[in-house]
């Protein structure tokens, strides 16, 4: 997934990728080089604190000066709030009008001018159902707020190449996984909202986002979720899970799905995972990025809380030349 388009002549060799990712109190930076053998090394993450947009441009430009980011590539997350995801049936029409039959057809169900949105898509996987439609996931995003991340990123002196989504960047850090064949659910949770992912050997069967967070799961206390209505929020947040895991093997008919990984939390990600086995009929793990990805340095759950989407971010090599 890529909401960027071409925007410059031929550059120099590209030295590795910067992974970013623009958050309420801050910037979420990783920071990947190519290796000898052209596969990408994780050498910095961190999640920087920031009080306003100028201060972002000028965080970013002392990054590049430390790391020497110069011949980096920039992919930049968008948090789930600034896009839009639509499943819609693919247009009976010429690949060529693909991109303006897509607009006419998501025209009134979001909440922006078409005209003036970055819209990307993907196609889903081919179901087994008789009669089924080719179906695509559209991803829809105010062209404004495209233009604000990424004037940041220029201002700074980043060579911008990749807008990335949450969902792509979650997929990319699963499929790093041993279980990635065999497809993979990975689960990142925020304050108040979730998202779920369900992957196989590259492909995304499903995504969804969800309004449980990890606020109010009682996480802190002892017996985790101490009283009803915490026991009820984590009721809900297996029974949302479970939902999408039935949902992907009845639909596309595949193997189920055997893993959930879990983003850690900043704390209490243990408890998580203790309270999703105890409701799953599947292995839970907390997802360990030392172990799958191939680093300098050792990352502690609060840095991975904020940077998760930046490394995958980060370890997503686009081919493709400017």
């Amino acid at each position: 997934m890529n909401l960027l388009p071409k925007l410059f002549g031929k550059k120099p060799i590209c030295q590795g990728i910067v992974g970013i990712s623009f958050l309420q109190k801050g910037i979420a930076i990783a920071i990947a080089k190519f290796t000898d053998n052209k596969t990408l090394k994780l050498v910095h993450c961190e999640f920087i604190t920031s009080k306003n947009e100028p201060d972002e441009t000028i965080l970013l430009g002392s990054i590049i000066t430390k790391f020497r980011l110069f011949d980096y590539d920039c992919h930049v997350v968008l948090t789930s709030d600034k896009y839009r995801h639509i499943n819609i049936d693919a247009p009976s029409v010429a690949e060529h009008e693909l991109g303006d039959a897509i607009r006419w057809k998501i025209s009134d169900l979001v909440e922006f001018a078409v005209d003036k949105a970055v819209i990307d898509f993907y196609p889903m996987p081919p179901t087994q159902r008789a009669n089924s439609n080719k179906m695509l996931e559209v991803i829809a995003s105010p062209g404004d707020q495209i233009n604000v991340q990424a004037d940041k990123c220029l201002k700074a002196g980043l060579q911008l190449k990749v807008i990335d989504i949450q969902e792509m960047t979650l997929r990319n850090l699963a499929m790093q996984l041993p279980e990635n064949h065999r497809g993979v659910a990975i689960l990142r949770l925020s304050e108040l909202s979730g998202l779920i992912v369900i992957e196989k050997s590259g492909t995304i069967y499903l995504s969804r986002q969800f309004d449980t967070g990890y606020k109010n799961l009682g996480l802190d206390t002892q017996p985790f979720g101490g009283n009803k209505l915490s026991t009820l929020v984590q009721g809900n947040l297996a029974l949302e899970i479970q939902r999408s895991l039935d949902y992907v093997e009845s639909y596309y008919g595949i193997p189920p799905i055997s893993c959930l990984a879990i983003i850690p939390l900043a704390e209490h990600t243990e408890n998580l995972r203790e309270i999703l086995t105890s409701n799953l009929g599947i292995t839970t793990r907390i997802l360990e990025l030392s172990a799958i990805v191939d680093s300098e340095m050792t990352l502690d759950n609060q840095t991975l809380s904020h940077c998760a989407p930046a490394i995958g971010a980060a370890l997503r090599h686009v081919e493709a030349t400017l």
